[in-house]
């Protein structure tokens, strides 16, 4: 019943959508006649109707492709707007594409007009409706209409904890859970318990549920059964939540033999027949298209090879591709003929490529012939990149889950690959990617991921490696090796009795983290002098926390004039502000060298708001305007070196190192005297250590606290710090009546001995990365 009801409102959401479609194709084509007043095209013109349908038929395919158009009344799509723009911009292209072969100059012009407009207008209306319809339910949510009264019956109690997190999570599927009837559960699923199976008839008589779930793993089939119709006597409808309902992300895994319905507990989209031969069809177009088109630089390519290597133009080596067979895989050959090199991977800085060959694997054109791949069906255009069988072997044993990736056939391209996790990166992060491709496969996916790559083809360090394992100490041997090659730096990496400036937006941040580096360089005879907002600071300079600030702007000047007095022969950055406004002032061709120190966070790409989205990109961008001035970037995690080397965010090398080099710390008091001094017997602490700024978010704690004492009375928060919103969040304690169980504790050198007596560390930073805020703390 319930699948009826999507299905009849997928159909109507549809029906409006291309009605909506129509108008907008119809309002458009009014205003590009406005716009190109000597066409000629009438919008009752026997041409007109045959574009407006082909147009329809387009969009129709196109909104399918990244299928944002859910069934309203049980899911609200988060990303329903980006799909729309998303599937009209393929619209645009598509269509483009068509109107290149077709008509006058005059006439194409006026197509492409009047297509961007419709583009524009569907866009709007398409959002419009969805806002309006999203308010609906919302309003219906807040009242209380068309809401599914729901109870668990069973013994299971994981299967149980899941299914209320999903329904607490998600409530626009606008089911109220009344709680759970069973003598096994565990009390904390998240719902209340509403009593044993004896009394499921009081249960159902007395809250009138319309929905009943069963979580049931250890029951008979008779007593199942009869349970079931208890349900069924009140007109409830029945549901089951399998044992192994991990398994289950899609219906498509459902498969009917006859009555009996079977599991298929990996199955994807490319199962379905029609869409594995539509990525077939467009796979052997594209590939012939793209042989075609790329055949005068594969004709260059040839001739340079053999102008500058003996050997065979084409290198063959053995991969695994679909459902784990072996295929021989072609790439141009960009290495001195060597047998023994065809099963490793690369390192930077290697010596085996040819210059030539250097350039052909940095640009990626060295994989061009795997279109022949893709042509004679071994490949595809996109997909999971293949791997040696070597390594398949190595790594089935390792990593989990990595033979699903062989479910499909592997690609010149993939999502993993456009999103940087190539060469010598997580290879667990590059399976979750893979499979995620797998599971949730579209043509517009694909479509996106092909249109991506020749901005991400660019692989200036991927590298090839006797083993994985080694491949971080010859990344950090290789930097080290540039470095000293490129800048005449020797060994120890400074030069002996060099004039240093230090620097950060803050004294207190060199303070808390870089005086022993500091003190350090001083001992091994370096002037060393720190620039930073704070009179400690050898130059203090009034930086500003905001991004777009007069006062940054003013300080570039004293900057300036600071730098080319004391003639700096290094200069090491800490903390993007700083970093930025400092790089400003230098030459771009006669600088002291430059050593920018990243600090963890600056370069987050999975920002999961708006705000912080705007920040990092920002940030970045910043970044690769400042990278001709940056001489080498020190690196503290995977994510920053990843995207520090792909988006070549300095002329030197990217060097990673592991942390911040925090000491082990020397405790001040015994285990215990902080729970002893600050809470009472049987107290569960929580802990955050911050200062109390616009920037950190313990207003947040505080207003959790009270919903945390529901379920945890004993809790007690503890905030360690001091500073301008002190006030502001000490007053707000009060307000809700909870400062009782909050304990200001004020400014604290170090928490060492706060983290170690507390039951929960917990951080509420607005910008910051978790790792960071600890440490911070530390």
């Amino acid at each position: 019943m319930q699948n009826k009801r999507h299905n009849l409102l997928y159909l109507f959401d549809n029906a409006i959508d291309m009605l909506i479609n129509a108008a907008a194709i119809y309002i458009a084509l009014l205003f590009a006649r406005l716009i190109e007043k000597d066409t000629v095209f009438s919008p009752t013109s026997p041409e007109a109707i045959i574009s407006v349908l082909m147009i329809l038929i387009i969009t129709s395919f196109a909104h399918q492709a990244f299928n944002y158009n859910k069934p309203s009344l049980d899911f609200i799509p988060k990303k329903a707007y980006g799909g729309i723009i998303k599937a009209n911009l393929l619209v645009i292209g598509i269509i483009s594409v068509c109107i290149l072969f077709f008509g006058t100059i005059g006439y194409r012009i006026f197509f492409g007009v009047w297509i961007f407009l419709y583009a524009v207008t569907s866009s709007a209306f398409l959002i419009f409706k969805r806002r309006i319809i999203n308010s609906i339910i919302h309003w219906l949510r807040r009242n209380q209409y068309v809401l599914r009264r729901t109870i668990i019956v069973g013994d299971n109690s994981a299967a149980a904890r899941e299914y209320v997190l999903q329904i607490t999570n998600n409530p626009s599927h606008g089911i109220m859970m009344l709680g759970y009837v069973g003598d096994k559960i565990d009390p904390d699923i998240g719902c209340e318990k509403l009593g044993g199976f004896k009394d499921l008839v009081k249960v159902l008589d007395r809250y009138r549920p319309t929905d009943v779930v069963f979580a049931i793993d250890s029951y008979d089939k008779r007593h199942l059964i009869k349970l079931v119709n208890l349900c069924e006597d009140r007109c409830i409808k029945v549901y089951f939540l399998p044992v192994i309902y991990g398994f289950f992300k899609h219906q498509r895994q459902i498969e009917q033999i006859g009555e009996l319905p079977l599991i298929n507990i990996h199955a994807t989209p490319l199962n379905n027949r029609v869409n594995a031969t539509a990525k077939r069809i467009i796979d052997i177009v594209g590939s012939i298209l793209l042989i075609i088109l790329t055949s005068p630089i594969m004709l260059a390519v040839a001739i340079g090879i053999k102008l500058t290597s003996p050997g065979p133009i084409l290198f063959k080596q053995n991969r695994i591709g679909m459902m784990g067979k072996s295929f021989t895989m072609l790439k141009f050959r960009s290495m001195p003929v060597n047998k023994d090199l065809e099963n490793n991977w690369s390192t930077p800085g290697d010596a085996r490529p040819t210059k030539f060959g250097s350039f052909l694997r940095r640009t990626a054109i060295d994989e061009l012939p795997q279109f022949f791949n893709v042509l004679m069906g071994t490949m595809s255009l996109v997909g999971p990149r293949p791997e040696i069988p070597k390594f398949v072997e190595q790594f089935k044993e390792t990593v989990p889950l990595y033979m699903i990736k062989h479910y499909v056939k592997p690609g010149v391209t993939g999502l993993a690959q456009i999103k940087g996790w190539r060469g010598d990166t997580s290879l667990e992060e590059r399976i979750r990617i893979d499979i995620s491709y797998i599971e949730n496969w579209s043509i517009g996916l694909d479509f996106l991921i092909l249109l991506k790559t020749p901005f991400k083809a660019f692989n200036k360090y991927e590298r090839y490696v006797e083993k994985p394992e080694e491949a971080r100490e010859g990344i950090l041997a290789s930097a080290i090796a540039k470095l000293n090659g490129k800048y005449n730096i020797p060994q120890k990496v400074i030069k002996p009795n060099q004039k240093i400036l230090y620097a950060a937006s803050t004294y207190g941040h060199l303070k808390s983290f870089h005086l022993p580096y500091i003190n350090k360089l001083r001992e091994e005879g370096h002037t060393v002098l720190t620039l930073a907002s704070g009179e400690e600071a050898d130059f203090n300079i009034p930086f500003k926390k905001k991004i777009f600030s007069l006062t940054n702007a003013r300080c570039r000047k004293e900057i300036k004039k600071i730098i080319e007095k004391e003639k700096f022969d290094l200069i090491i950055l800490n903390t993007s502000l700083a970093a930025f406004h400092i790089r400003a002032t230098l030459d771009k061709k006669k600088h002291p060298r430059v050593v920018y120190i990243v600090h963890g966070f600056l370069f987050e790409e999975l920002a999961r708001n708006f705000k912080m989205s705007v920040r990092s990109a920002i940030i970045s961008l910043a970044e690769k305007f400042m990278s001709r001035k940056t001489d080498a970037m020190l690196t503290m995690n995977d994510e920053d070196f990843r995207i520090a080397t792909r988006k070549n965010l300095t002329r030197g090398p990217v060097i990673p190192t592991f942390g911040m080099g925090v000491p082990y710390p020397k405790f001040k008091f015994l285990p215990g005297d902080m729970r002893t001094l600050y809470s009472d017997p049987g107290d569960y602490v929580l802990l955050f250590a911050g200062e109390f700024s616009e920037r950190k978010n313990q207003m947040f704690l505080v207003d959790m606290l009270p919903r945390i004492l529901e379920s945890v009375p004993n809790a007690r928060l503890w905030l360690l710090g001091d500073g301008s919103k002190f006030n502001a969040v000490k007053l707000h304690a009060e307000e809700l009546g909870i400062s009782e169980r909050i304990n200001f504790l004020g400014y604290r050198d170090a928490a060492y001995d706060f983290m170690r007596d507390c039951d929960l560390y917990v951080s509420a930073s607005k910008n910051e990365g978790l790792p960071f805020n600890i440490v911070e703390a530390l």
